[in-house]
């Protein structure tokens, strides 16, 4: 019997089942990270408080003040954390500082508008590295999100991650891409909807910043199973 772990991507919008994962999170008393201005600085916290009644969640305040600052600045923000193997993301908006340190905590600390979405995510199969990337145009979605292409750098047989080197796209976890055309050498290029699982800043290698998303095939059927036998030489498991 496989004990591998079977690779999940779940994405939830009710406020019961995000207060669930989150109170989790916080008995667990996991790192929480933000990456603000393109990547140039990492806000790192823990959750103080997760108050679904009241529609609100607490963290610390980083010991970074630019950090704190950059944060408090902006509308939404997207945070990442793990948890038992499991690659946690929410999206939290209205960031402000917190009246008092809850429960008697002995460090300021910042609140927040209750997450309007959570994903949990976390991979079962390695993914093939693709050399040189391949083309990825996306020019429709149900989110949205304008028109972008972008690099597909690797594939697995749930999904593939990619680059894209345009700051003015934000891709937050739960986005879904509709009809996103990716190309294959030598063959009719590949329609696919695609549901980003995680995006977070890179630097690469020449210095250049990008945007790194991780996403999950929504279909894999049809074109994408040609899409991974392909890349991988097999079509991916159904289920």
């Amino acid at each position: 019997m496989n004990s591998e772990p079977e690779a999940r991507a779940s994405v939830s919008r009710s406020p019961q089942e995000i207060g669930d994962e989150l109170r989790a999170l916080l008995d667990a008393g996991g790192k929480i990270v933000s990456f603000l201005s393109g990547g140039e600085l990492l806000f790192e916290s823990r959750l103080q408080k997760v108050d679904p009644a009241l529609q609100y969640i607490v963290l610390q305040s980083s010991s970074s003040e630019a950090a704190n600052e950059a944060l408090l600045a902006m509308r939404r923000c997207i945070f990442s954390s793990s948890l038992g193997g499991w690659r946690i993301e929410f999206v939290a908006t209205a960031p402000a500082l917190f009246p008092g340190p809850p429960s008697g905590a002995g460090t300021s600390c910042i609140q927040f508008e209750f997450p309007e979405v959570l994903t949990r995510w976390r991979r079962a199969h390695a993914r093939a590295a693709v050399s040189p990337g391949v083309p990825l145009q996306c020019v429709a979605d149900s989110e949205g999100v304008m028109p972008f292409e972008g690099l597909v750098v690797d594939i697995g047989p749930q999904g593939l991650g990619f680059l894209i080197h345009s700051e003015a796209i934000t891709l937050e976890p739960g986005t879904v891409l509709k009809s996103c055309m990716i190309e294959i050498p030598g063959r009719a290029a590949c329609k696919v909807d695609l549901e980003v699982c995680y995006s977070q800043p890179i630097v690469l290698g020449d210095g250049t910043h990008s945007l790194r998303s991780g996403c999950r095939f929504i279909d894999r059927s049809g074109s994408v199973r040609e899409l991974v036998r392909f890349y991988l030489g097999n079509p991916p498991a159904q289920g």
